[in-house]
């Protein structure tokens, strides 16, 4: 892992119904609220999603596709009891639309009312994937959360695992190691390749995928990806001086947000938080404090 780099942050799933989509989540995953909004760009929700990590649901994006072997980045869920979440995911509207099973885990697929795809994926504490590891010896000792946030419910870990069709795993495990130091698990192959986002957190390169032209701007991607950091000047220094293509570069009250595209065409981005400000409430939420106590910690 390139220094500076704490693991995965945020996932955002767009959508032009971002209200309804949220309830849906609250009410299938029961993931903590971090909070929510009604702006003049659209509603939103933000839900804590364990280890240093959340889910988020925003205005924006395009049409959702609803196969999990086209589904162009898909957030798959640790989960320590698929059978009780899987009933309130369908209480809740949803579908199950597959599973697919390896010599590690067993994956299983939904899509939500609107037709995203995401999925949850049984843990396993026998597993010697770092990733693996980590969450095994996390919820041994017990740890569902940060005494600053609500904990995750029993049935979930947390966001252990993003899946990204491409188109040639084996090239795109190359970059990401490459450009942004993450450690590759295994040996990559034509059909998939693993890399350590880390703490819990895994990117999964699946084959399937289709190279395309990198978009105008993030609001037209339906799902991203971004990584927590603390060296946000260090790391865009990197990636200009081997030109990889950033799509957007946004100050917000409470940080910085960039966003590149792969050589493929895929989205992912960084965020650094502001230092805590006790006159700006924004540098002061509850999953930006948990996870820079964790990081100054480490």
């Amino acid at each position: 892992m390139r220094d500076g780099i704490q693991g995965l942050g945020w996932f955002v799933r767009r959508t032009p119904n971002a209200e309804a989509l949220a309830r849906f989540y609250r009410d299938a995953l029961q993931l903590p609220v971090l909070r929510s909004w009604d702006r003049f760009e659209g509603a939103g929700t933000m839900f804590y999603a364990g280890d240093v990590g959340t889910f988020e649901i925003n205005a924006g994006g395009k049409s959702a596709i609803a196969d999990p072997n086209f589904a162009e980045c898909t957030p798959i869920f640790r989960a320590r009891d698929v059978a009780t979440t899987e009933h309130d995911i369908l209480n809740a509207g949803g579908h199950a639309v597959g599973a697919e099973k390896t010599e590690r885990h067993v994956t299983h697929f939904y899509t939500d009312p609107q037709g995203h795809v995401f999925g949850l994926r049984t843990a396993d504490d026998a597993s010697d994937f770092a990733p693996d590891v980590e969450a095994a010896k996390r919820w041994a000792a017990g740890e569902r959360g940060t005494p600053i946030l609500q904990s995750l419910p029993e049935t979930l870990q947390d966001l252990g695992t993003i899946r990204l069709r491409v188109e040639d795993p084996v090239a795109m495990a190359a970059f990401y190691a490459g450009m942004l130091g993450l450690d590759v698990l295994g040996t990559p192959a034509p059909d998939v390749a693993h890399l350590h986002l880390g703490g819990t957190g895994l990117l999964e390169l699946k084959s399937g995928g289709a190279r395309r032209n990198p978009p105008q701007d993030r609001i037209d991607v339906t799902d991203v990806w971004i990584l927590r950091v603390y060296d946000l000047i260090s790391l865009k220094a990197h990636l200009a001086v081997n030109n990889v293509h950033e799509v957007n570069a946004i100050e917000l009250p409470g940080g910085w947000i960039c966003y590149y595209a792969d050589p493929e065409g895929h989205v992912f981005g960084f965020q650094q938080r502001k230092l805590p400000d006790p006159n700006v409430p924004t540098t002061n939420l509850r999953e930006d404090l948990a996870a820079r106590k964790k990081w100054e910690g480490k």
